[in-house]
């Protein structure tokens, strides 16, 4: 039986209903700015962090080194999405792809409505699920 995970979500409000849509069961806590990200990182302990693309005037890769030098989050799964269409290359987000992980983040997914959403999407549950099975200090 798959377990209820604790996740902070650092997005935009446009990705709310699909992360929701993605995650649905888990306990979830949007932040839409580095202070309230850093915040709530402090007071809760999340089991997976998602970080958006757009997050807080593009400061995805930011928040993913700041979650990565926190000694309470070295374990926590990171994982980084986007879901507007993107005007980028496929190698253009190869490469994000690439700075996310070398930064220590899982992944890098499209939520959006193109063909991977709904491969991606489940990915994301599945880790939020794992995660959620995990106890972690609070």
């Amino acid at each position: 039986m798959p377990q209820t995970a604790k996740v902070l979500v650092a997005d935009i409000p446009e990705m709310d209903e699909k992360v929701r849509e993605c995650l649905p069961g888990h306990e979830l806590t949007f932040v839409r700015t580095m202070f309230e990200a850093m915040r709530a990182l402090r007071h809760d302990g999340f089991h997976l962090v998602v970080i958006g693309l757009h997050f807080d005037e593009s400061r995805m890769l930011e928040l993913l080194q700041y979650v990565r030098g926190l000694p309470a989050y070295k374990e926590v799964p990171v994982i980084c999405v986007h879901g507007e269409h993107l005007n980028l290359s496929e190698a253009v987000l190869k490469n994000i792809d690439v700075a996310v992980r070398a930064l220590g983040g899982a992944a890098f997914l499209d939520l959006g409505a193109g063909l991977h959403h709904w491969q991606d999407c489940s990915f994301l549950d599945r880790v939020a699920a794992e995660s959620g099975t995990s106890v972690r200090p609070s």
